[in-house]
C-alpha cells in the first residue's frame, strides 16, 4: 500500500513538471507572439523604436523596374502585399513556379533626426538590387543575369530623412523561398544596431550552450558506456546548435557554395529524427513498435529530402515547390503532435525519464505554435517559437545531467563508505588471522627446539658410545643426521623471522642524517674489528623519513655486517647520502669480494646463500628487502667482482620541508 501511494505521488509530480513545463512555453510564447512580433508591433514612429515595414509594399511580379522606369511611369500598376504574405513567386505566376523575377517599392517620409536613420534588410532571395532615391546602394548577385547569379545575405542601409524611395529587384531560380520573403525593420542607427546586437547574443547562447551540452551528454555516453539516451540527446543539442547558427552565415554572406540552407534544413531534420529516435526509446512499449520505427524511418526520409528536392526535384519540375511546402507543413505536424503525445503518454505510464520526456513535449509544443501562428509571427529581435523550445529542451536536459551527476557522486560516496567498511572488516579479520598464525609458528618453533636438538643429542651419544655399527646402520644415522640438521636450521629461521616480527615500536619520523650518524657510531667496531676503514659523507640539509627507528637500524646493521664479513683488511666501507626533494638515496659502497652476476640478481630472495656452511642463513638480506618495502621503500645491488659491491637504498621523504 506504501509503494503504491509513494508511485501515485511520483506520478502526480511528473504531470505536474510536464504541465508546468508547458505552462512556461505557453506563456513565453504568448509574451514573445505579443512583444516581439513583426506584425503586431503597434509602432509607427521610428524614432521611438523599431517599425517593421509589414503592409503597403507595391509588388511588380515578372518585371526588373528600376527606379528612372518609376520616374518616367512606364512601370505597370502594382499588386499592393505585406511583406511575408506569400514565401515565394508561385501565386503570382500561372506556372505556379517559384522561380522568377519581381520588383517592391515602397516610399518612406522619415523626419529629420540627430541619429541617422537605418534600414536592416532581411535575406533576399536569391539576388537582388537595392534602390534608395535612384541610387543603387546594395547589389547581391545579378537578378537579371541567366541563370541568376546568387548571393543572399542579410545588410544594413543608411536612408535619407525626407522622402525615401525604396526600390528592390529580386529574381530566384534556385530557392523555394523567392524574393522579399521577412519585413524589413527601420529606425534610428542606434536602434538598429542595439537590436542587431542583442539578436546575435541570443543566437550565440542558443547556439554554444546547446554545444556544451551536446559535448557533455556525447561525453558521458563515451566514457562510461550509460543509457544511449545520452548519445541522442546529444545529437539533439548538436544538430539544434547547427541549425540556429544560421543568422551568423546570413550576416557575412556565406552561403558555403549554396549549401547554407541546406545544412540548415538538413540539421533541422536531422535533429527531429533524434527526437523521435529518443521519445520511441523512453516511451517503449507504450504504443506498437512499427508505428516508432515508422515515425524514425519518415524523418530520417526528410533529413535527406532538402538534398533531393533542391538538387533534383526542384530544377526539373518547378511547381513542386509548393508541393514541398505541404510535405514539409505536415511532417513537422504529424512529429508535433507524435512528440506531445508520446511524452504525456510516458509520463502517464510511470516512466522515470521525467525531464526528458518534459523537454520532448516542450519542443513538440514550440513546433506546433510554429506551425500555427506561420504567417502572423516573425520575431522583431530575438527568435522563432521552436527555437526557444529548443533551448527549453537542452535546459531540462541539463537538469537530467545535473541529476544524473548527483546521483553518481551519491553512489560513489556510498559506494566508498561501504568499501571503507569491508576493507576495515577484511583488515581486522586478516590481522586477526596473522597474529594467530605467527603465535602458532612462535610455540612451533619453541616446541620443536627441544626434539630436535635431542634427536641431535642421541644420534652423538651412539656414535661415540662404542657401539658396534654396521654399514647400513652408518647410514642411517647419516640421513637422520641431516635431516635432524636440517630441521634446527628452519626452526632457527622461524625463531629469527618471528624475532624480526616482533619489533612493534610505532614508526616515527627520523631525521636522516642523525639516524646515519647513529648507526654509523654503533657499528664502527665492527669496521675497526676487521680492520676496515669506515666513512660517513652526509649533505648539509636535513630531510625526514617515516619508519620504525628499531627496525631500520636492524635493516642497516645487516647490510653493513655482510660488508665486513665480505671486506678484507685494508678494505674501505663507505656510506652516502642524498636527499633530492622527494626521497632519500643511502648508498652503501664496499671495496669486497663482489658478488657473482649470477647470484646478483637473487640475493635478497628468501633464504639464498652464498655461503656453504650449514645453520641459518639466507634470511639477513631478506629481511632488509621487507623490512624497506613496508615503508615505501627499495635496495638495489650492483657489484662487480673482486673490485666492490654497492646498495642503494631508497626511502620516500615524510611531509616535511627541508631545512
Amino acid at each position: 500500500m506504501h509503494l503504491k501511494t509513494e508511485r501515485s505521488k511520483k506520478k502526480l509530480l511528473s504531470v505536474f513538471i510536464l504541465a508546468a513545463a508547458l505552462l512556461f512555453a505557453a506563456l513565453l510564447f504568448t509574451f514573445c507572439y505579443s512583444m516581439d512580433n513583426k506584425y503586431t508591433s503597434s509602432n509607427t514612429d521610428p524614432s521611438k523604436d523599431l517599425v517593421p515595414l509589414t503592409g503597403q509594399w507595391e509588388f511588380y511580379s515578372g518585371r526588373l523596374y528600376t527606379p528612372k522606369d518609376f520616374s518616367a511611369g512606364s512601370a505597370e500598376s502594382p499588386e499592393i502585399i505585406t511583406i511575408g504574405q506569400f514565401g515565394n513567386f508561385s501565386s503570382h505566376q500561372p506556372s505556379q513556379s517559384p522561380f522568377g523575377a519581381a520588383t517592391y517599392r515602397k516610399v518612406l517620409n522619415l523626419p529629420s533626426s540627430k541619429d541617422a536613420w537605418m534600414l536592416e534588410v532581411p535575406e533576399i532571395f536569391s539576388s537582388c538590387r537595392i534602390y534608395v532615391n535612384q541610387t543603387l546602394v546594395r547589389q547581391m548577385g545579378s537578378p537579371d543575369a541567366v541563370p541568376v547569379s546568387r548571393h543572399i545575405q542579410n545588410t544594413l542601409i543608411p536612408l535619407p530623412s525626407g522622402t525615401a524611395e525604396l526600390v528592390i529587384q529580386a529574381a530566384n531560380d534556385t530557392h523555394y523561398y523567392s524574393g522579399l520573403t521577412y519585413p524589413p525593420v527601420l529606425g534610428t542607427s542606434s536602434a538598429v544596431t542595439n537590436a542587431l546586437t542583442q539578436k546575435m547574443i541570443f543566437y550565440a547562447l542558443l547556439c554554444f550552450f546547446p554545444l556544451g551540452a551536446a559535448v557533455t551528454s556525447l561525453g558521458v555516453w563515451v566514457r562510461k558506456h550509460s543509457d544511449p539516451v545520452f548519445a541522442a540527446y546529444g545529437l539533439v543539442c548538436l544538430f539544434f546548435s547547427i541549425h540556429v547558427s544560421y543568422p551568423f552565415f546570413h550576416w557575412l554572406g556565406w552561403d558555403l557554395w549554396g549549401t547554407s540552407y541546406l545544412i540548415e534544413d538538413v540539421s533541422y531534420f536531422a535533429m527531429l529524427a533524434c527526437m523521435v529516435l529518443l521519445t520511441s526509446r523512453l516511451c517503449r512499449g507504450i504504443l506498437p513498435a512499427r508505428l516508432h520505427i515508422s515515425v524514425y524511418v519518415f524523418t530520417v526520409l526528410m533529413s535527406v529530402s532538402p538534398v533531393i528536392f533542391t538538387y533534383v526535384l526542384f530544377p526539373a519540375f518547378h511547381n513542386i515547390v509548393s508541393i514541398y511546402g505541404t510535405i514539409i507543413y505536415t511532417s513537422k505536424l504529424l512529429i508535433s503532435f507524435y512528440l506531445i503525445l508520446l511524452s504525456f503518454l510516458g509520463i502517464l505510464n510511470d516512466r522515470s525519464s521525467v525531464w526528458l520526456l518534459a523537454g520532448n513535449a516542450v519542443f513538440g509544443f514550440g513546433l506546433f505554435t510554429d506551425l500555427w501562428t506561420g504567417g502572423d509571427y516573425e520575431p522583431l529581435r530575438f527568435g522563432w517559437q521552436d527555437e526557444y523550445s529548443g533551448f527549453l529542451m537542452v535546459l531540462l536536459f541539463m537538469i537530467l545531467i545535473i541529476r544524473y551527476n548527483q546521483d553518481l557522486i551519491l553512489k560513489n560516496q556510498r559506494l566508498t563508505m561501504h568499501l571503507q567498511a569491508e576493507v576495515d572488516k577484511k583488515t581486522a579479520r586478516l590481522s586477526k588471522m596473522l597474529e594467530e598464525r605467527k603465535e602458532f609458528l612462535s610455540i612451533a618453533a619453541h616446541d620443536l627446539k627441544a626434539p630436535a636438538s635431542a634427536i641431535k643429542t642421541y644420534i652423538d651419544f651412539i656414535r661415540e658410545g662404542g657401539i658396534n655399527i654396521d654399514e647400513e646402520l652408518e647410514q642411517y644415522l647419516e640421513i637422520i643426521d641431516k635431516k635432524s640438521s636440517q630441521i634446527q636450521s628452519d626452526i632457527s629461521s622461524l625463531q629469527i623471522f618471528n624475532a624480526e616480527d616482533k619489533i612493534h615500536e610505532p614508526p616515527c619520523l627520523i631525521d636522516c642524517n642523525d639516524f646515519l650518524t647513529y648507526v654509523y657510531m654503533e657499528t664502527k667496531p665492527y669496521t675497526d674489528a676487521n680492520g676496515i676503514y669506515f666513512n660517513l659523507n652526509l649533505p648539509e640539509n636535513h630531510c625526514f623519513i617515516w619508519h620504525q627507528k628499531a627496525r631500520l637500524f636492524r635493516a642497516f646493521e645487516n647490510i653493513i655486517l655482510n660488508a665486513t664479513e665480505h671486506t678484507p683488511p685494508e678494505g674501505s666501507l663507505t656510506i652516502d647520502a642524498e636527499y633530492n626533494g622527494q626521497q632519500a638515496v643511502i648508498t652503501f659502497t664496499d671495496t669486497g669480494e663482489g658478488i657473482s652476476s649470477d647470484d646478483l640478481p637473487h640475493i635478497f630472495d628468501y633464504k639464498f646463500s652464498t655461503k656453504n656452511s650449514p645453520g641459518t642463513s639466507g634470511l639477513g638480506l631478506y629481511f632488509v628487502r621487507i623490512s624497506l618495502e613496508e615503508y615505501g621503500g627499495t635496495i638495489k645491488a650492483a657489484s662487480k667482482k673482486n673490485r666492490y659491491t654497492v646498495f642503494t637504498v631508497t626511502l620516500p621523504l615524510a611531509e616535511e620541508k627541508m631545512e
